[in-house]
């Protein structure tokens, strides 16, 4: 089942330990032999947003890297991702939550003159009608940081994989290839080890 960041899964795994702890003694828990399953979450202190911006780059520019860049104070942060081979990326601006531009229908110019200031390496980039449609666009929100462990799985009938067991930054696509990366890992155990 896809469990992804809402943990659905890994929530009732945690549920069905606490239980079976419960219902130990002490010796019983001390010796037991596993260690609950816990989803461990981390408070966000610093919620950050962001906005995603489609970009070409400069054939001069390389193609093959991600470029990052922290406005002054860090209150913009900005990471662009290969889209693919030809210079189109995938821009993601990460502002503050209580920035006056991270959120929707805010002012064209006003947007501009922030990138200029704070990110003047790629606000020539950006075209002024990509601007206003950023401007225009809502936020989106970044998953809270969560880990599952000791073990990834409950018995032999549930495992659990990508963003289910640990939280990634949702615009790089990483939950997702690493899923699919654990799916080939774990088929190519249960093939070498034929089910035993």
């Amino acid at each position: 089942a896809a469990d992804g960041a809402v943990r659905t899964i890994a929530n009732a795994m945690q549920i069905q330990d606490q239980e079976k702890f419960a219902n130990m003694g002490p010796v019983q828990r001390l010796f037991a032999d596993q260690k609950p399953f816990c989803v461990k979450r981390y408070d966000d202190d610093n919620q950050r947003v962001y906005k995603t911006i489609p970009m070409q780059f400069p054939n001069d520019w390389r193609f093959d890297v991600n470029y990052s860049a922290r406005g002054p104070e860090s209150k913009i942060t900005f990471d662009a991702l290969p889209a693919n081979d030809k210079g189109q990326y995938c821009g993601a601006l990460l502002l503050k939550k209580e920035d006056p531009i991270a959120q929707a229908n805010t002012d064209p110019k006003e947007l501009r003159r922030r990138l200029e200031e704070s990110l003047p390496q790629f606000s020539p980039l950006l075209s002024d009608d990509v601007v206003a449609a950023v401007a225009q666009k809502p936020v989106s929100y970044l998953p809270g940081f969560r880990y599952a462990g000791p073990r990834l799985h409950q018995g032999n009938r549930c495992l659990i994989l990508g963003d289910s067991a640990h939280t990634v930054k949702p615009y790089f696509g990483l939950g997702a290839n690493s899923a699919l990366q654990d799916v080939k890992i774990l088929g190519d155990l249960l093939d070498k080890h034929n089910n035993e």
